[in-house]
């Protein structure tokens, strides 16, 4: 039996699972209530699920559903409360991160009882407290806003929780879904961040940024370690992981510590200003287990960049990928936003032209995706849009599900600003490709090994449509062949060379898979069957054994040929 109800519901868009991380909000709340003597169960999933799951659940004693609202599900929300309220007459308590945008018509249209603005343990428990044991009164409920006869109220804000180890870890015995930890474990070590860029909900809902402990953070890691030990891959998931390099390098050295014990990577977000200023750090968590890092791109226009109050510049984005690429860093997530402040088809050329090199720069690592601005509540742009060249045309997005623009800028409408978007990405796919084809070895290698770990990136993605690269870094993954540098120089001539793509002649042409050869290079590969060795094929040519090997140093180059002992 339990009271409290907490549920997160999305829409489904596609066959590909919505949830690739955990929703650590609903576990997060689920957690404290559960320990605050009101038992609660969370769930995250898809809203046409909601209906069956709520008629299951409200024979366990339900007397308060929560859901979480974001940008992405306001719609969702107002229905599923209405429902809620209709059907079974249960208080409906709002929160999420759009909590801070949900007034009067909102509370209208969707029936709910209360909305809780911000962080939400404290405002929440207290609700519980009213509506269940009928202590206390919403007005003394600080954080909330509710109808009163007929009238909107806004309580003031509720203060931020200062000591946030005293916080339960999340409790997978209170999560009645599938998607709570079902590949990887997420973990917010903070809340809060100190920036204050114009288009993030965090710089513009916060003012300081709350730190768990290390000595926090690592015992909730290893509890889960020892629960799931089938997981290999965490996401620490605030912003703010990178910004104290101090405490960054006591969790690199904890990680690295376990690590000794269990083999696992992570992803975290950094600020280029971190990097660049502590060239060091990177080694370190990459040495502790750093496997995907994403970074603030946003823009390849210094007067945009400087508009959001990024505190970048392109050079200091440029310098942070190549940084990433030196040190070996497996993975390097970016985004460029289109459609946000001062928007105008030479900033949108310049953006372009900026991520087209930065994917040659960080070849086989930076995957950089171009994404439509979105006016998320409480931040700058969403309060002033027109201080940033903006107006906002669909503030509740009816007519978008992430894929379509809801502003226009001066020059630019909806339409060309998603026409633009379009042919960004397009030209970034396309640019990573390209380079797909002729990534060094042990680059592709990099990327195959990690994408086999479950860390699949776009390059991975390219890397795999290529019939020589896969098999070229299967067969060396697996220990079924060698590249030509790792076979022992005495013993080379009885190895026995094996293509990785079948030899073709088209329009008089000669190819080895998707790249065109010569004659000479056709004839060695021809010979590369894994069933002659060097010194046997080479014969088979009709060369010299120094000459076999020219050509076969050539094909390998290309990733078209590997080695076998046998």
């Amino acid at each position: 039996m339990y009271e409290l109800l907490i549920l997160n519901l999305h829409r489904q868009y596609d066959a590909e699972p919505l949830l690739s991380g955990d929703w650590l909000g609903v576990y997060l709340l689920a957690a404290f209530m559960e320990e605050n003597g009101h038992p609660a169960r969370a769930f995250a999933g898809y809203v046409h699920e909601a209906e069956a799951l709520i008629e299951r659940e409200a024979r366990f004693g339900v007397k308060v559903v929560g859901l979480s609202c974001d940008y992405e599900n306001q719609i969702e929300v107002e229905a599923v409360a209405r429902l809620v309220r209709r059907r079974w007459g249960f208080p409906v308590i709002v929160g999420g991160p759009q909590a801070v945008a949900l007034g009067e018509e909102f509370l209208i249209r969707s029936g709910a009882d209360a909305v809780v603005r911000g962080e939400g343990e404290l405002p929440l428990l207290a609700l519980m407290d009213f509506y269940t044991e009928g202590t206390g009164s919403l007005a003394d409920i600080r954080g909330i806003s509710f109808m009163s006869e007929g009238k909107f109220v806004c309580n003031p804000d509720q203060p931020p929780i200062a000591n946030l180890d005293a916080l339960p870890f999340p409790d997978p015995k209170l999560n009645i879904g599938t998607w709570f930890r079902r590949n990887t474990a997420s973990f917010l070590t903070a809340r809060g961040c100190p920036f204050r860029c114009a288009f993030c909900y965090e710089g513009g809902n916060t003012k300081t940024a709350r730190f768990r402990s290390v000595e926090n953070v690592m015992e909730e890691v290893r509890r889960v370690l020892s629960e799931r030990p089938d997981i290999r891959y965490f996401l620490f998931t605030d912003d703010t992981f990178t910004l104290d390099v101090k405490r960054l390098g006591r969790f690199c050295e904890e990680l690295s510590s376990l690590r000794r014990e269990r083999k696992f990577h992570w992803f975290a977000e950094a600020h280029p200003e971190t990097i660049v200023k502590d060239p060091g750090i990177l080694k370190v968590m990459i040495e502790a287990g750093l496997a995907t890092l994403q970074i603030g791109i946003e823009s390849g226009s210094a007067e945009v960049l400087a508009a959001y109050g990024k505190r970048t510049t392109p050079a200091m984005i440029a310098r942070t990928v190549e940084m990433c690429m030196e040190a070996r860093l497996p993975h390097l997530v970016g985004n460029i936003i289109v459609g946000g402040a001062f928007e105008s088809g030479e900033t949108i050329a310049a953006s372009q032209s900026f991520g087209l090199s930065l994917i040659e720069t960080g070849a086989g690592m930076l995957e950089l995706n171009a994404i439509n601005f979105w006016p998320f509540p409480g931040t700058a742009m969403t309060k002033c849009p027109e201080k940033f060249g903006l107006s906002i045309t669909d503030p509740r997005s009816v007519t978008s599900i992430m894929d379509y623009p809801v502003v226009r800028s001066r020059t630019l409408s909806e339409e060309d600003l998603s026409g633009l978007r379009f042919a960004m990405e397009a030209a970034f796919n396309d640019k990573t490709m390209e380079l797909t084809h002729t990534l060094p070895e042990e680059t592709a290698l990099r990327v195959f090994r990690y994408g086999k770990l479950g860390m699949t990136s776009r390059w991975f993605r390219n890397l795999y449509s290529v019939d020589r690269l896969r098999k070229f870094c299967s067969l060396v993954r697996d220990g079924a062949a060698r590249r030509l540098a790792d076979v022992p120089p005495g013993e080379l001539r009885a190895w026995h060379p094996q293509r990785t793509c079948t030899p073709r002649v088209q329009d008089g042409r000669r190819f080895g898979g998707d790249m065109e050869i010569d004659g000479e290079l056709y004839r060695a590969l021809l010979a590369s069957s894994g069933r002659q060795t060097v010194s046997e094929a080479a014969a088979w040519c009709d060369v010299s054994e120094e000459a076999f090997l020219r050509l076969a140093e050539e094909l390998a180059r290309r990733m078209m040929l590997v080695f076998c002992e046998y």
